[in-house]
């Protein structure tokens, strides 16, 4: 039977000179997103499914794959506004739960049509109410001066899904076919709630002494604008190199596409978990930087290089999002008030997923008319806006 962390007090919050990351808590808490990032992470593999399986073309794949990131985008301002109000685990509760029912309808699913769409907004309701609760609890029980490293560490847990879980599910179905997979990320999502039993969340007085700020007082934080436009064009490069690696390999011969997720998920996880402290020590901003200038590389090498640098062009990647997504992140969230952090957090990752989910759509429309190439060629001009866009925040 799991037990309960000790719930934090003023005593145990108050922070020494040099406060640990790792505590009870914050491991219970990677331990549940461990389990739900498998779960996640395997529908990475969709697009692969979706061409040999349901015989869909680019513009379809990009359309099916895009929804659950719409339905992401849709939700993510109710969900932040909800965890500065109710607290974080009950929506941690309620996306591990969504997670489950998703996956055991994925069993259902023979056809492209209505119930796939469903499945695919269902999708993106449970990763937002999931993450955005998660991820502001990382933020939460982190030091002050390591939250970055924190946020890092977060990420590197949930990154590290994005090479297992895709690398065990195309194993799978080929061993036992995809409603095996299915039912192992249904088992995985339901784990993930039993984990969270574990994890305390501190306690914040949400609106007994004070009104709690909405949405409009997040927009007004200086500087916020364009953070979040580079995150948003920083997403669409992640896009186009997520939903559409899987269609390209499979154009030019490569049949066992998860080798470009493992290389990124394995250079990922590197760069946040053991450089995850570097954007704290540098500067969050100059590290920012630096990874989009890698970012906007990335895409252009799968231009360049194709079959040839398949898992290489994966590891770039890596290493670029593992370095970039914290870091803005700090960046965006640093002397935040508790009674908003959950609205940041939820805005920051809406920002980036209106990104990935525009860049998914209109990018394979780009793939029928032009090729892969250009659509990697428009993921690396963001990512370079993305930079542009940086330049013009106050320091």
């Amino acid at each position: 039977m799991l037990s309960r962390c000790p719930v934090p007090t003023a005593e145990t919050t108050s922070e020494p000179d040099d406060p640990p990351v790792l505590d009870c808590g914050f491991a219970a808490l990677l331990a549940a997103t461990l389990a739900f990032g498998l779960a996640h992470s395997a529908y990475f593999l969709l697009p692969k499914y979706l061409e040999l399986e349901l015989g869909a073309n680019p513009s379809e794949i990009g359309g099916i794959s895009s929804l659950t990131w719409f339905a992401n985008v849709a939700l993510v301002g109710f969900v932040g506004v909800w965890i500065d109000r109710r607290g974080r685990l009950p929506l941690a509760y309620g996306g591990a739960a969504l997670m489950t029912l998703t996956s055991l309808g994925f069993l259902r699913v023979d056809a492209l049509g209505p119930w796939l769409v469903f499945l695919r907004v269902l999708h993106g309701f449970a990763f937002t109410l999931f993450f955005v609760a998660a991820s502001t609890l990382a933020a939460d029980l982190a030091p002050p001066r390591k939250l970055g490293q924190a946020l890092g560490i977060f990420g590197a847990m949930m990154v590290s899904t994005n090479a297992l879980a895709p690398a065990a599910a195309e194993w799978l179905a080929n061993a036992a076919g995809w409603s095996a997979v299915f039912g192992a990320t249904a088992a995985m999502a339901a784990l993930s709630a039993l984990l969270l039993v574990a994890v305390r969340e501190h306690s914040h007085d949400r609106g007994a002494k004070r009104e709690i700020p909405g949405l409009r007082s997040v927009f007004a934080r200086r500087g916020i604008g364009p953070m979040l436009l580079a995150s948003g064009l920083a997403g669409v490069t992640f896009g186009a190199l997520f939903t559409f690696h899987q269609p390209y390999a499979l154009s030019l011969g490569i049949a066992r596409v998860s080798d470009f997720l493992v290389a990124y998920s394995l250079a990922a996880v590197v760069m946040r978990g053991v450089f995850g402290g570097v954007a704290d020590r540098v500067g969050r901003i100059e590290v920012t930087r630096f990874a989009l200038v890698l970012y906007g590389a990335s895409p252009i090498a799968m231009v360049l290089l194709g079959a040839t640098g398949f898992s290489w062009i994966g590891a770039l990647l890596g290493l670029a999002h593992g370095l970039f997504y914290p870091a803005l992140n700090a960046l965006v969230v640093e002397g935040a008030e508790s009674d908003v952090r959950g609205k940041i957090m939820a805005i920051y990752n809406g920002a980036f997923n209106v990104g990935f989910a525009g860049g998914s759509l209109l990018l394979g429309y780009v793939a029928e008319a032009s090729g892969y190439g250009a659509v990697f060629a428009l993921g690396g001009i963001c990512s370079f806006a993305a930079l542009a866009a940086l330049a013009r925040r106050a320091r």
